[in-house]
């Protein structure tokens, strides 16, 4: 709470004369935030009773040497003797009540996407992380942290645009520091990666600080998915039901759900015909020897790629 005096000097002619300040500076507005308060109190010797005033008009019940403003206005007080004598007035007190102090907090917001362009195995990508500080106050000590999955070689930083970024070879670890992230204020950083192996690659990346709070937690991690693409066609099988390469296993191939396949033998004839097929053939029935397979798949473009090959099938 805050506190003004206000004094009242005494007069020659009378008991009590115009109330005045009794510190410099007084007249220029008191500015207090909304849900606080200011007291006023008045420090004359001999007075009884006080009128208290909100710009010009008396306050019911404010009769104490004191009152508790709460609300815009400007405030004076008149005193009263004990013989019934009052003052003039006292000089106004301008109270000004603003908006309410805010808390301090720090809404930070995290994204995360790729290059998006079809990569194939042993092939090079970019992931992009973007951070940004939806306020309204001053983020510090911004923590960003990045797992990278299995089957993806670090490469390297294309350099931040704050703070500092290592890799832990160990961990898989991605940690990016930065000292702070002002209200509003963005900060970027670009990892190159190699894909080792076919499939989906879904990667998390989350940010924290340690002060102040952060009110929505929602957007403080973002996921991206990567697909790998593209296969690899095995030249020979051994469906000998010894659990291992038992099926004709086309690599990748679980990427492209539109595919047909045709087998036949050397003398042209189909011996196995299978839309979407799912790497199931067996060969059952067939004697051992080579075979040749024709292999179509829509591509990421929504093109057919057309694959021709031999397999060798070998119970």
């Amino acid at each position: 709470m805050f506190i003004i005096r206000i004094a009242l000097a005494l007069a020659l002619l009378s008991y009590f004369a115009t109330a005045g300040f009794a510190q410099s500076g007084n007249s220029q507005p008191i500015n207090i935030p909304q849900g606080s308060s200011v007291k006023l109190t008045t420090n004359a010797t001999g007075a009884v009773s006080y009128w208290w005033r909100k710009d010009d008009i008396q306050i019911p019940g404010a009769t104490a040497s004191t009152y508790t403003v709460t609300n815009t206005g400007k405030y004076s007080v008149v005193i009263f003797s004990a013989d019934g004598c009052q003052s003039d007035p006292s000089e106004p007190v301008e109270v000004i009540v603003g908006p309410p102090i805010v808390a301090a907090s720090a809404d930070l917001a995290i994204t995360k996407t790729n290059d998006n362009k079809p990569v194939s195995i042993n092939e090079t990508f970019e992931y992009q992380i973007n951070v940004k500080n939806n306020g309204p106050s001053t983020a510090n000590n911004v923590v960003v942290k990045d797992l990278l999955p299995i089957n993806l070689t670090f490469d390297r930083f294309v350099n931040p645009s704050l703070g500092t970024a290592i890799y832990n070879p160990s961990s898989r670890l991605i940690t990016w520091d930065i000292t702070e992230l002002k209200n509003g204020q963005t900060a970027d950083l670009a990892i190159k990666v190699t894909a080792n192996k076919y499939g989906v690659y879904t990667n998390t990346t989350n940010v924290t600080a340690t002060d102040p709070p952060d009110p929505d937690l929602t957007n403080n991690n973002a996921t991206d998915i990567k697909y790998i693409w593209g296969i690899t066609i095995p030249n020979v099988f051994t469906p000998n039901g010894d659990g291992k390469n038992d099926t004709f296993e086309i690599m990748g191939l679980p990427l492209y759900s539109d595919n047909e396949i045709t087998i036949v033998n050397r003398w042209q004839s189909p011996v196995y015909e299978k839309k979407r097929y799912q790497n199931d053939w067996t060969a059952n029935g067939l004697s051992d020897g080579t075979y040749f397979y024709i292999l179509k798949v829509k591509n990421v473009s929504n093109e057919w790629q057309e694959f021709k090959g031999y397999i060798t099938v070998l119970h």
